[in-house]
């Protein structure tokens, strides 16, 4: 039987009008909530600079202003993150006992602390509130993936008020013409058997942590084949005039001989490195004429090991690195933990 065409007629509009609901609550979806999405990753990318470039004032000198519950600086780097330079610092509170910098910050634009839809006006929805969080730290390095070497803590010369002076830092030697005290072998060894090296995970890194400060002595002076491309990125910024910082663990005792024995680790101190002394061939010796020339006046022979440059205050932003140790050497970390 044929249907009568008369009473199917504006059905298709009926059809046409629903879809179009239906099409507009996805164009809502697809257009609003992505522009959603975005605006929390800018929201987000400027509450985490501002928690960072506050909890780096404080971790070099909790007096300055800017470490302070509502600093300024959280308005700047949050804006600064910002495509349209508009983004609401709602609070910035710091907890120097805990060592913490927590930021809320929201989306803004031009009419005010929110964020304007598009398409979902439609549906009576003009604005929705987009909201970030960012917690950052700062403290001494506790742990972390290092250049596998030691110092002895006697090797530290860095005051309470500023950086140490520029010396050779020995990992293995006797000194300029004498024994030297922070080497108690008569052949300079920082421990019979070892020459400051660390056990690594074969891959010129290591994983300390003070909370288990006994770490393993790697017997001889023999240096993890990957070290070389360390040392060589390190050579390559010396030469281009940039300062190459490292954090390195600063041993207070040494227990045992050879295979067993093992170095108690006490802090990180942060190391600015002028020029090495490691061993006989390049890159584990790269000894630029100012670091020579300081090693030579100094009177060390060309057997004592090391390092020079000058332990100095530092802060750094690395994740390698796990807060929460002590500040003893200058080694100061911030990261993000939220």
């Amino acid at each position: 039987m044929n249907q009568n065409p008369e009473k199917e007629r504006g059905a298709t509009a009926v059809m046409v009008a629903l879809m179009m609901v239906m099409l507009l609550s996805f164009g809502a979806i697809a257009v609003d909530v992505g522009g959603m999405y975005a605006e929390k990753a800018v929201t987000q990318n400027g509450a985490d600079a501002a928690a960072l470039a506050v909890a780096q004032k404080c971790a070099k000198n909790t007096a300055d202003p800017a470490c302070a519950t509502d600093s300024t600086l959280s308005g700047t780097l949050a804006n600064a993150n910002a495509k349209d330079n508009l983004t609401d610092v709602a609070s910035t509170v710091v907890d120097k006992a805990a060592g913490k910098v927590t930021v809320t910050t929201n989306a803004q634009d031009s009419s005010g602390v929110h964020f304007s839809t598009f398409f979902a006006r439609i549906f009576g929805t003009d604005t929705t509130n987009i909201r970030a969080v960012a917690e950052a730290t700062w403290g001494g390095a506790r742990a972390g993936s290092i250049f596998p070497i030691a110092f002895s803590e006697c090797e530290v010369d860095l005051s309470v008020s500023g950086d140490g002076e520029m010396q050779f830092l020995l990992s293995h030697g006797t000194g300029a013409g004498k024994k030297d005290t922070c080497h108690n072998t008569a052949s300079g060894l920082e421990i019979p058997g070892g020459f400051g090296w660390l056990v690594t995970d074969g891959s010129c890194s290591t994983k300390v942590d003070l909370a288990s400060p006994w770490v393993a002595s790697n017997t001889g002076n023999n240096p993890e084949t990957g070290c070389g491309g360390i040392l060589q990125d390190w050579k390559d910024k010396l030469v281009a005039g940039q300062q190459v910082i490292a954090l390195l663990p600063v041993f207070d005792e040494t227990s045992g001989t050879g295979a067993g024995a093992m170095f108690h680790l006490k802090a990180f101190a942060a190391i600015d490195i002028a020029g090495w002394d490691l061993a006989n061939q390049d890159p584990f010796r790269y000894m630029p004429p100012s670091a020579q020339a300081f090693k030579d006046a100094g009177g060390w022979k060309n057997s004592d090991l090391g390092i020079v440059g000058k332990f100095i205050r530092y802060v750094a932003l690395d994740e390698a690195f796990d807060v929460g140790g002590p500040t003893t050497y200058g080694g100061n970390v911030v990261a993000l933990t939220k």
